[in-house]
């Protein structure tokens, strides 16, 4: 980063401040001739790493309207580089990239697993709060496993690297970090209704299935009665939510998805 440019924490920006570190980041994909897009570039420290691997290309995301001015300025001699000045949040679905990088901001770690997962890559590597890493990798029945993991496993192979320590960062943030590498699986199979199932669900972790349906047959359209129901035909009914295996929890959400579905075609029928 140069010298004087203040670093704007609204916009939750902590730099890596070790080249060694940033060098091995970029070598970890392996970027040699592969289109690359990089979430929140900042002052292009990792950027100028991976162009000396020779990409294809590379897309440097950025919603800073002065970094991104910084980046057209440092790499306007490479023809392959391309800078947009936009909130990765918002980035076409359809975007054609390969590989993904990404010291992403705490706070909107979650919005960009969700978003990844609308997208079409090979590998992405992000450098993300090392407690959050933890949680995606947990096993079930853990003190840390939720939500998150469920979606990730489902979504993702997860290969855990390397921890970063806080004090390598400026301005140094109050944890530590750590590198996940994630590969996206084929999610064809996955019910629709499964984000809906699995938030109704874990909003109750320590609860059984079938009382986490129960306090959650609101948001499924239910009544009390309705959702006890249903509850009966899980054949998880008994099991505590936190102890569910990702792949349970997907058999979960297609029996309350048809279950849903049979329920909304008869209030159709009677309301003829």
């Amino acid at each position: 980063m140069q010298k004087g440019k203040p670093i704007e924490k609204k916009l939750s920006q902590n730099f890596l401040n070790s080249p060694e570190i940033l060098q091995e980041e970029a070598e970890l994909l392996s970027p040699q001739g592969e289109d690359v897009l990089e979430i929140g570039a900042g002052d292009g420290r990792l950027s100028s790493k991976i162009i000396a691997l020779s990409p294809k290309s590379l897309t440097l995301v950025e919603i800073d309207e002065k970094w991104a001015t910084l980046l057209q300025k440092k790499f306007r001699k490479f023809e392959n580089v391309r800078i947009l000045q936009q909130d990765f949040l918002e980035l076409d679905n359809n975007f054609k990239t390969s590989l993904i990088y990404g010291n992403i901001p705490y706070h909107i770690t979650s919005k960009i697993l969700l978003k990844l997962a609308k997208m079409k890559f090979t590998s992405t590597l992000l450098l993300m709060q090392k407690e959050v890493v933890q949680r995606i990798c947990s096993d079930p029945a853990t003190s840390n496993y939720g939500r998150i993991s469920v979606f990730c496993q489902l979504h993702y192979t997860l290969n855990p690297l390397f921890e970063v320590p806080r004090n390598l960062f400026e301005p140094p943030p109050k944890v530590d970090s750590q590198f996940l590498q994630l590969v996206p699986k084929s999610t064809s199979k996955l019910p629709k209704n499964l984000e809906e199932t699995s938030s109704a669900l874990f909003s109750h972790r320590l609860a059984s299935v079938q009382n986490a349906i129960l306090h959650s047959r609101k948001q499924f359209g239910w009544d009390k009665e309705q959702a006890r129901q249903v509850a009966k035909t899980i054949k998880f009914a008994d099991k505590k939510v936190f102890m569910l295996t990702p792949d349970e929890v997907v058999s979960i959400a297609r029996v309350l998805g048809e279950k849903k579905d049979w329920a909304n075609k008869k209030q159709n029928r009677l309301s003829k």
